[in-house]
């Protein structure tokens, strides 16, 4: 999987390191955002002026295979040389706060929208970038290559131990791999922002 494209850079809120992954953080009133007009509007906030190009209706949910991973995520966007690949998890009760977010991002919903992104790129042969919307927040994930490795290498693993019969999915590859992530050296350990001072805040979008 791959996050390089052309399109401009946005402006995101914070940003981390988390289990190997690079993550940036936008946050919105979900009320207001919920009520805008257009899909990009609604679910890609962090978009004030590029408006990426949704592949199907607002109504499908395409499913993904590369070799014997699948993902389906809940919509995938064509955006500068690459794609979107989002996943959104609508909830009333969980808010992000803006402090904790860190300590509140789920590592597997995180390694699961990773995983739904390598199934798209590998699909369709194109780079692409991984978001989860979820609440009041946007998350972009950009997984370091031991992150992307230990998935990429533990699929056929993953397969037999879900007995799945033709492919894993992104939720079960995530599942599988996060303790494995968990004991590789340095992947455990999460930076602070601050730290990441020379990283651009939008190296993808």
């Amino acid at each position: 999987m791959s996050t390089d494209t052309t399109a401009p850079p946005v402006n995101w809120h914070d940003q981390t390191r988390l289990l190997g992954v690079q993550v940036h953080a936008f946050f919105f009133d979900p009320v207001e955002v919920d009520a805008r007009a257009s899909f990009v509007e609604r679910y890609l906030p962090v978009f004030t002026r590029a408006r990426p190009r949704r592949l199907g209706e607002e109504s499908d949910r395409v499913q993904y295979v590369a070799g014997d991973l699948s993902a389906q995520p809940d919509a995938v966007l064509e955006h500068g040389n690459g794609l979107i690949c989002l996943t959104y998890r609508h909830t009333d009760r969980l808010l992000i706060e803006r402090d904790r977010w860190a300590n509140m991002l789920r590592a597997d919903l995180m390694l699961q929208a990773i995983a739904g992104a390598m199934a798209v790129a590998g699909a369709r042969q194109q780079p692409a970038v991984a978001l989860l919307r979820i609440g009041n927040a946007l998350f972009q994930f950009a997984p370091s290559p031991p992150v992307l490795e230990c998935l990429a290498t533990n699929i056929a693993a993953a397969c037999r131990y879900w007995n799945a019969p033709k492919a894993v999915n992104a939720t079960q590859l995530a599942t599988f791999c996060e303790p494995k992530l968990r004991s590789l050296p340095g992947i455990a350990l999460s930076t602070s922002p601050s730290s990441w001072a020379g990283v651009a805040a939008g190296n993808w979008t």
